[in-house]
């Protein structure tokens, strides 16, 4: 799935529709943001969202008021960080909102204070009253309000603010990216209300889901209103059935109705509703395995039929690190965990534990956000590498001169090597000057999204200023997703709550973090070990690139200039993040 939002067809469905840059950047924006195999910074779940952070103080303060959870300490971090993150996102607001959420900040800005004075004696009618005040759902009328706006023209870098607040508020509507990619395919042949598209009333599906372990489930329409049953026979099933490779035994076949914006929600749904469900019969049945087989269909409201997709395969795996690292034994056994529970809350809450398997608790999130922060600025570099030179190949020879890479997949051999194309000089030698032009000349070409990027990463890496404020920002979103996380997995395991508004994004997010962490530690991991030196424990890894984030960012403020920048190894053992030469 992974820059689909770049493929030949939708490029072509483009020119065919006559868009203009902005009007791509939109649109693959969005998807890019939809994309569940985009990195943690590209992704919704990872994005500065101010619709969301209300969301999210608004379930804490309700959460306190009737369960005491969060506690009024953890309650006042989790305020912080809603301000902070709303704060960086304000500038979007003024095309719409703004009033709104000023006055979700103010909200936000006096219970804290209340807090500050009370402590633990915190009144919980304080906080039910403050969670009534706060309406996330003007904010998502309000960001519905910016569509025409982007879809007329507005000016970088506010346009890519108000794109990924647009794909925040159609992901919380319940629009998978797949479904997504293939009505804009058919809007751009035939233009229509775009908002429709990207926001359609939910409309009712009927997912067909498959549970082993059982002929009949008892009492199925009591717990699931509408739903029908099927036992089903493997030597029954047609030979092109779609359930023929899951029925082994004993199973039964689930239609229940779902409403959904489109049909891959419909089945993330239905398997949610039914995995619930499942609670009881595994209570009732304790000695019985009861699971929900892979493979799903939907039939949609126009009798259109959709199925599970094939699973994606790859020739040759790889493990995290070639020998087994002792200290994160545990983190990788439960971040694996993470992705395979159903239950989003119980998945983000595992994903908190796989962090906590490395010896995070929540005094050190800190430090963590800092080294997510420095980790996600090298993520960001290697991805636009890829999207700029993804079509238009004989643009390319002279960005691949200076910047090679290596196998099927064009990694970069240098990272520093692309970065130093990135930023401007004063008098280039004259193959950097050709890679420069080259990657102007392919950013021109295609337009849109990754033309933007582009002039994005080109100004940050102009004033070293500006990049310092970029970092600090995700260091600001990354601190404000951990936080949540924690939050997230007290509401679960302390106060059994097993739903709450954007779960789904909570738990991909922390997949997302626990990914990201295990990614820089395996690679410290794998240096140390190379080099024939012990370990060091993560929670001093993540001291240490706190240090260094702290360190770089104030090296940035002052410097003026980023060319001595390194971000080849910038999360690794070696302190070579300000190493490059001047010229």
């Amino acid at each position: 799935m992974r820059y689909q939002y770049l493929d030949a067809r939708l490029r072509q469905a483009f020119d065919d529709a006559g868009l203009s840059r902005c009007q791509r950047a939109l649109l693959q924006g969005v998807l890019r943001a939809l994309d569940p195999d985009a990195h943690l910074g590209e992704h919704v779940a990872g994005l500065n969202s101010a619709f969301v952070a209300v969301q999210r103080a608004q379930t804490a303060l309700a959460s306190h008021a009737s369960e005491d959870h969060p506690r009024w300490n953890l309650l006042r971090r989790v305020i912080s960080t809603s301000v902070t993150v709303m704060d960086a996102a304000a500038p979007a607001y003024a095309h719409a909102g703004a009033k709104a959420l000023a006055q979700a900040r103010q909200t936000l800005l006096d219970v804290d204070a209340v807090i500050a004075a009370d402590g633990q004696k915190l009144d919980p009618a304080v906080t039910k009253a403050a969670a009534a005040k706060l309406d996330p759902e003007a904010l998502r009328t309000a960001v519905r309000h910016w569509l025409g706006p982007l879809w007329n023209g507005v000016e970088l870098p506010l346009r890519a603010r108000m794109i990924a607040e647009l794909a925040v508020v159609t992901a919380c509507h319940g629009r998978d990216g797949r479904h997504l990619r293939a009505d804009l395919l058919r809007f751009l042949k035939k233009p229509h209300d775009l908002a429709q598209v990207l926001w359609p009333e939910p409309r009712r599906h009927v997912v067909a889901l498959v549970v082993r372990g059982a002929r009949v489930l008892r009492h199925l329409d009591e717990l699931l209103p509408g739903v029908r049953q099927e036992p089903l026979h493997r030597s029954r099933l047609p030979r092109d059935d779609f359930l023929k490779d899951v029925v082994t035994g004993s199973s039964v076949l689930i239609r229940l109705p779902v409403t959904a914006a489109d049909a891959h929600t419909a089945a993330l749904l239905g398997r949610r509703a039914l995995s619930e469900v499942l609670d009881q019969y595994a209570a009732g049945e304790r000695l019985t395995e009861l699971d929900i087989a892979p493979v799903w269909q939907v039939s949609g409201p126009t009798g259109r039929v959709t199925r599970t997709e094939h699973q994606r395969t790859v020739a040759s795996a790889y493990p995290l690190t070639p020998y087994w690292p002792a200290e994160l034994r545990s983190a990788m056994r439960v971040a694996n965990l993470a992705r395979q529970v159903d239950a989003p809350m119980a998945s983000a809450g595992l994903a908190w534990s796989a962090l906590e398997a490395t010896g995070l608790d929540p005094g050190k999130i800190a430090w963590l956000a800092k080294a997510c922060a420095l980790q996600m600025l090298r993520q960001h570099l290697v991805s636009l590498h890829v999207v700029v030179g993804n079509h238009d190949r004989g643009l390319r020879p002279p960005l691949d001169a200076q910047v090679p890479t290596t196998g099927v997949k064009h990694h970069l051999k240098s990272v520093d090597a692309w970065l130093d194309v990135l930023v401007e000089h004063n008098r280039p030698a004259e193959q950097l000057k050709a890679a420069q032009d080259a990657v102007t000349k392919l950013a021109e070409n295609e337009g849109g999204l990754v033309q933007d990027l582009v002039e994005l990463w080109r100004a940050r890496l102009a004033d070293s200023a500006v990049l310092a404020h970029w970092l600090q920002e995700q260091e600001d979103t990354a601190a404000a997703l951990l936080e949540w996380l924690y939050v997230t997995r007290n509401l679960a395991f302390h106060a059994g709550t097993f739903a709450a508004p954007g779960d789904v994004l909570t738990a991909h997010a922390g997949q997302a973090l626990a990914d990201l962490t295990l990614e820089f530690l395996g690679n410290w991991r794998t240096r140390e070990r190379q080099r024939g030196q012990a370990e060091t424990p993560a929670l001093d890894v993540y001291r240490r690139l706190a240090q260094r984030k702290d360190q770089l960012s104030a090296r940035l403020r002052r410097a003026g200039s980023v060319r001595r920048l390194s971000v080849e190894d910038i999360s690794g053992p070696d302190e070579k993040w300000w190493s490059r030469g001047n010229d």
